[in-house]
C-alpha cells in the first residue's frame, strides 16, 4: 500500500528517439539541450523541486554517454542511481530493472515529458492522500488524433475506469502522459503483461490489468505538457524556457556589433559573426557558428551547426548533419520541411 512520502522516481529513458533523426545521430534523444541542459537534466531538476531526492535512470547501452552529458547539471543531494535496459523491448522491462532499487511508492516518468513542477507535487500529493490506490495519471486535455498516438482515458470523476493505448477510435477527451505514480502494488501486475505484436511489453497494459483486477487508479489534470518526439519539440521546448527566462544570457565572447533581442541563450563556445543578429528566442548551444550579418529568429542551433553569413533563419533547427525544420532565407540541399 502506498504509505509513505514518494521521494524516488523512475526516469525512462532508454530510446534513441528514431523520430528525432538526425538530431539523435550523435547523441540520445536524453541529452538534446533545453537552453543549456540535456531535457534529462531538466526533468531531474523539476523533480528536485517537488521534493523527489532520488532518482533512477534506466538508458540503453549509451549509458556512459549520458552520464558525462549530464553530471554537471545534478543538484547537490541528488541521488542518482543507474540501470541499463540492453534493447528496446518496452517500459515493463524497464520498469522491472529499476524495482530492485525502490522502496516504496515512486514516480515513473518518460525522458521527454515536462511538465510544470506544481504538477508534479500535485501528483504526489493526490496519490498520497488515497492509500488503497495503485496509480494516479498525469492526463491532459487532448483531440482525437493527439489520443490516437497516446492512451485513452474514460474516467468516472477523477478515477480511471478505462485506459486504451492508442486507440483507433477515441472515446474519451483525455491523454495519459507517461508521468505516474505508483504504489509498489504494480509490481505484481508487471509479469502477467503480454508482448505487442512489436515484442514490447507496455505499461498501459499493467494498468489495464490492475483495473480489471478491481484496483483503483486516480488521475490529475495538467496545466501543459511540453514533449521531445520531432526535431520542431526541441524548438518549442527552447522557445518556452526562453520566454520564462525573458532576458539575454551569454556565455561566450562576441563582437561589439552584434544585436542580441531577449530573450537568448548563448553558450560557452559559440562563436558569431560581426554584425549578425540574434533573437529574440534564440538558443546557440556550445559548438554553434553564425556568420557575420546572419539573422536568426525563433531558431535553435547545435554543437556543429553552421549558419552561412547573411543568412536568415526563423522558426529553424540545425545542427551538424544540416537539418532545418520550419523556413530558411536561402536553399541549402539538405533543408528538411515541416
Amino acid at each position: 500500500m502506498n504509505s509513505q512520502t514518494i521521494q524516488q522516481a523512475v526516469i525512462l529513458a532508454a530510446g534513441r528517439g528514431t523520430r528525432l533523426t538526425p538530431l539523435t545521430n550523435d547523441r540520445p534523444k536524453s541529452l538534446l539541450p533545453v537552453i543549456g541542459q540535456p531535457i534529462l537534466a531538466r526533468l531531474i531538476e523539476c523533480f528536485h523541486q517537488a521534493g523527489i531526492r532520488h532518482v533512477i535512470i534506466v538508458t540503453g547501452p549509451e549509458l556512459p554517454q549520458v552520464q558525462v552529458g549530464i553530471r554537471k547539471a545534478l543538484a547537490p543531494g541528488q541521488r542518482v542511481e543507474w540501470v541499463v535496459q540492453p534493447y528496446p523491448t518496452g517500459t515493463v522491462e524497464a520498469l522491472q530493472r529499476a524495482l530492485p532499487l525502490l522502496s516504496g511508492p515512486f514516480l515513473l516518468s518518460a525522458v521527454d515529458n515536462l511538465t510544470p513542477v506544481e504538477h508534479v507535487r500535485t501528483l504526489i500529493a493526490h496519490h498520497e492522500s488515497a492509500p488503497h490506490r495503485i496509480a494516479t495519471l498525469s492526463l491532459v486535455r487532448a483531440t482525437p488524433a493527439e489520443i490516437r498516438q497516446s492512451a485513452d482515458v474514460l474516467l468516472a470523476g477523477a478515477e480511471a475506469v478505462s485506459i486504451v493505448e492508442k486507440p483507433a477510435h477515441p472515446a474519451g477527451q483525455h491523454a495519459a502522459i507517461m508521468l505516474y505514480a505508483f504504489s509498489p502494488d504494480i509490481a505484481e501486475f508487471l509479469p502477467r503483461v503480454q508482448s505487442t505484436p512489436r515484442g514490447e511489453r507496455e505499461i498501459v497494459s499493467a494498468l489495464q490489468l490492475a483495473l480489471a483486477a478491481g484496483r483503483s487508479i486516480g488521475t490529475v489534470l495538467a496545466a501543459w505538457r511540453l514533449h521531445l518526439t520531432r526535431p520542431v519539440d526541441l524548438l518549442h521546448l527552447n522557445s518556452w524556457y526562453l520566454h520564462q527566462m525573458g532576458a539575454v544570457q551569454v556565455q561566450s565572447e562576441l563582437p561589439p556589433s552584434v544585436r542580441l533581442i531577449a530573450p537568448v541563450w548563448i553558450d560557452a563556445g559559440v562563436q558569431v559573426g560581426d554584425k549578425a543578429v540574434i533573437g529574440p528566442e534564440v538558443y546557440l548551444e556550445t559548438g554553434a557558428q553564425v556568420g557575420a550579418q546572419a539573422r536568426l529568429h525563433h531558431t535553435v542551433i547545435l554543437a556543429g551547426g553552421i549558419v552561412p553569413a547573411a543568412a536568415t533563419l526563423h522558426h529553424a533547427v540545425l545542427d551538424r548533419h544540416g537539418c532545418f525544420v520550419a523556413h530558411v532565407s536561402e536553399k541549402f540541399d539538405t533543408i528538411l520541411e515541416e
